[in-house]
């Protein structure tokens, strides 16, 4: 990856949480107030890139975090159990660990070249439920897949779709990349496939590309990592349901 597209992709972060992006280049521990783009969210946002931590949170808990990370090294602060303890609550509910990974056209690694289509029929399209009633709820809303919303890529193999993806475009210009695949056929290079074609056509229209999915997601990770996705950060966030 090039040093013009990190830099893009922490700049992206350091906005993200209003603060100088030079302060996320050496060991660190940041707490900050909800910015603009957290507004509303009744929970803490924590991102970690092996350097600096930071920790965004609703007021009222900062000054609580900010004396339970003194003389703590950042990695230590990337964890949920510290930061719940921090602010005494009870009822919440952890998302994460995430990958964050990114890429460009220097560091894509092409996958083999397994038959992608994009679906733009009805009747192609019409497929798609069968695909979203093989998967939960969650799956599909992580697929990035809106109907109506272009491009919709995919794998038809025994007259089914197998894996189907789209991107989101995200407050940065970056595309999200989103994927799914049927419970019946993973572990067969369908949803790599599919990430791939995404990619290429994003990166070819001079996109920046993102993939985001939880760490525990191993087989995921492979598929972003085996393609050359690198991971520029980890993220977590702690719902607060009280």
């Amino acid at each position: 990856m090039d040093e013009e597209t990190r830099f893009k992709v922490y700049k992206d972060w350091a906005e993200r949480f209003d603060c100088d992006i030079s302060s996320m280049a050496i060991p660190n521990v940041i707490v900050r107030e909800h910015s603009k783009s957290l507004k509303g969210y009744n929970g803490i946002y924590c991102f970690f890139n092996g350097t600096t931590s930071i920790i965004s949170s609703p007021t009222k808990y900062t000054s609580y975090i900010k004396r339970a990370i003194s003389g703590r090294y950042p990695m230590e602060t990337f964890d949920s159990n510290f930061l719940v303890k921090s602010i005494d609550i009870g009822k919440y509910k952890v998302i994460g660990p995430a990958f964050q990974g990114y890429i460009d056209m220097a560091s894509f690694l092409e996958a083999s070249s397994l038959e992608v289509v994009e679906l733009v029929t009805s009747n192609q399209l019409s497929l798609l439920n069968d695909l979203r009633k093989s998967c939960s709820e969650t799956e599909w809303e992580h697929s990035s897949i809106e109907i109506n919303r272009q491009p919709i890529l995919a794998r038809i193999s025994d007259e089914r779709i197998v894996a189907a993806g789209s991107w989101r475009v995200e407050e940065s210009g970056f595309l999200s990349v989103g994927i799914l695949s049927h419970p019946d056929y993973r572990g067969e290079g369908h949803a790599k496939a599919v990430v791939s074609a995404l990619t290429r056509k994003g990166l070819e229209d001079g996109f920046t590309m993102h993939y985001q999915t939880l760490i525990s997601n191993s087989s995921s990770v492979a598929i972003a990592k085996s393609l050359g996705y690198e991971e520029l950060a980890c993220t977590l966030a702690i719902r607060i349901l009280e």
